[in-house]
């Protein structure tokens, strides 16, 4: 399929990636580091599995290697009934062994069966393939009905090792003061508008609110413990 040229911006990325990465500065920012990460450390022509990659706007992260994007009919996602394979992710129509990588950003929270997804991920990774995903621990109910899950370093790694997985690593995505800072963000979206004329009112809530989630998320250094990220990044290895 044909792509559109990319522009690069100040970032060394697209305009549109560093568009989508600003929505949710304090959330998006972190995925974004831990997906630049994982690409730059593929070799050219690694075939990479992007699951629940929706309009897949990390594509241009991964032009050295062989991106292939799944999802499924149901996704919210602008775009995503263009990716190469249409199916659920617990039943992919790929042969064993076909990926090098897999990669999945938020996307178990909104499987129903967590364990049957990373089954099928074993499955279509290669001997010593990587998985690589992000997934949430502090967040709002979004894409409901399709929210089924938050998920501890606990919890990931028992869904991990059960599915064969060997070499797992879980890392906090964000320390507690820029986990506050993206939620006093998202309360702007949360209280929502309303016809009681006091819209005003709110406009100048989600002014303050910026501001305080600015000078909340400057006191990251602060956090010694890890134990409030938005959420975990996950590599393991197929053996």
């Amino acid at each position: 399929m044909a792509r559109n040229k990319i522009r690069v911006g100040r970032w060394g990325v697209s305009e549109g990636l560093r568009t989508f990465v600003e929505e949710m500065p304090y959330e998006r920012r972190s995925i974004i580091a831990f997906v630049r990460e994982v690409a730059n450390g593929l070799s050219p022509g690694t075939v990479i599995l992007d699951v629940g990659a929706g309009s897949a706007p990390y594509r241009e992260l991964f032009a050295h290697c062989e991106y292939i994007t799944a999802d499924w009919t149901r996704s919210p996602h602008e775009q995503s009934s263009e990716v190469d394979v249409l199916a659920n992710a617990q039943a992919l129509p790929l042969k064993n062994d076909t990926a090098d990588a897999v990669l999945l950003t938020q996307v178990l929270e909104h499987v129903v069966d967590p364990a049957a997804v990373l089954l099928e991920m074993s499955r279509v990774l290669r001997p010593g393939g990587r998985l690589f995903l992000t997934v949430p621990f502090v967040w709002e109910v979004h894409e409901a009905p399709f929210d089924f899950w938050r998920f501890t370093p606990f919890s990931l790694q028992d869904l991990l090792t059960s599915a064969g997985f060997e070499g797992v690593v879980i890392q906090p995505r964000t320390d507690c003061f820029t986990t506050t800072a993206q939620l006093l963000r998202n309360l702007r979206s949360a209280m929502g508008r309303a016809a009681d004329g006091r819209d005003t009112e709110r406009d100048a809530a989600s002014a303050l609110l910026d501001e305080l989630a600015d000078r909340v998320a400057a006191l990251g250094p602060l956090d010694s413990r890890g134990v409030l990220p938005l959420g975990w990044t996950v590599s393991a290895r197929q053996p």
